[in-house]
């Protein structure tokens, strides 16, 4: 079997995503694997990648072999959801930053719920394909179709994540703006990448399928699209500032006391606090008591002035 068309994009993904990988992988350690980085999940896409494009060379000694197309089908259905993740995961460290400064960032609740949504699409995704006898049978069948309606659900949820992070814009870090760049630059780009699976799982358009049909469609409207998301998220993460983990919804509003002022401030206030002003005496009891008392030492001394 010859090298074709389709196989020269699997060579390109592999030029393209081995370097992105160990990118991706330094960013991780660099940032820090939490919940707001967002670059393990380029991490996860580029290895699926990788491993796609390699099972799909392998067919050229191994034309007949089902389970290197069905694992092929399976790293290439799979990407979508690492791809909306790691979207979700800018946008959430732009909405630590808000809270930084503001104390008033969305609900992290909102970010987990549409992350949620991608995982059970991927799940569906890969339950599809695993379950079917060809690539072509799992691409057409029901939990497919599921997936990538989950995906498009999840993609309108990060749309408006995107919308309510920008009405609060101004209250982000210096810096940290170029995260909301990096998703407004990705939203389209993985609109068109799950609008060309649904024309081929759902409409069933044959020139759409990534399997047999056109190949130049599936560069402009697939393998271009994830290339330049990938490029652009990673692109700007090379530009931003280690932050340090930030717990959601804590005060960072007060201003931090050294120990030694603080320490020194309680005792002159305890000192204070010892002396007795009018003649006040001290008196054990309750609160009921203790007012009580103030009220008669107070009545004693506007008596004797």
């Amino acid at each position: 079997m010859t090298i074709d068309y389709r196989h020269g994009i699997s060579i390109l993904e592999l030029i393209v995503y081995f370097p992105t990988l160990f990118t991706a992988l330094w960013m991780a350690f660099h940032h820090g694997f939490t919940r707001s980085s967002g670059w393990i999940f380029f991490v996860i896409f580029s290895l699926a990648r990788i491993i796609g494009s390699c099972c799909y060379l392998a067919t050229i000694n191994d034309p007949t072999s089902i389970d290197l197309y069905v694992a092929w089908a399976v790293c290439t259905s799979i990407g979508i959801s690492p791809l909306t993740w790691a979207c979700i995961g800018l946008l959430s460290r732009a909405n630590d930053s808000i809270q930084r400064t503001s104390g008033h960032a969305l609900h992290p609740l909102l970010f987990k719920v549409t992350g949620l949504i991608t995982i059970v699409g991927m799940v569906l995704g890969i339950v599809g394909q695993t379950k079917s006898t060809s690539p072509t049978e799992g691409l057409y069948n029901s939990k497919t179709k599921a997936a990538l309606v989950l995906y498009l659900i999840a993609w309108i949820g990060l749309c408006i994540l995107l919308l309510l992070i920008s009405l609060r814009y101004q209250k982000i870090e210096a810096g940290e703006h170029r995260l909301v760049l990096a998703v407004g630059v990705s939203i389209p780009l993985l609109f068109v990448r799950i609008l060309y699976s649904l024309l081929s799982a759902v409409a069933r358009k044959p020139e759409f399928s990534f399997l047999n049909g056109n190949v130049t469609i599936q560069l402009c409207m697939s393998v271009l699209e994830e290339i330049v998301t990938v490029f652009v998220c990673l692109g700007i993460g090379l530009t931003l500032a280690v932050r340090p983990t930030f717990e959601p919804f804590q005060q960072t509003n007060a201003q931090e006391i050294p120990a030694s002022e603080s320490q020194h401030d309680m005792s002159g206030m305890q000192h204070e606090s010892a002396k007795p002003e009018h003649g006040y005496k001290k008196r054990r009891g309750g609160p009921i008591s203790q007012l009580v008392g103030l009220a008669v030492d107070e009545i004693n001394y506007r008596r004797q002035k």
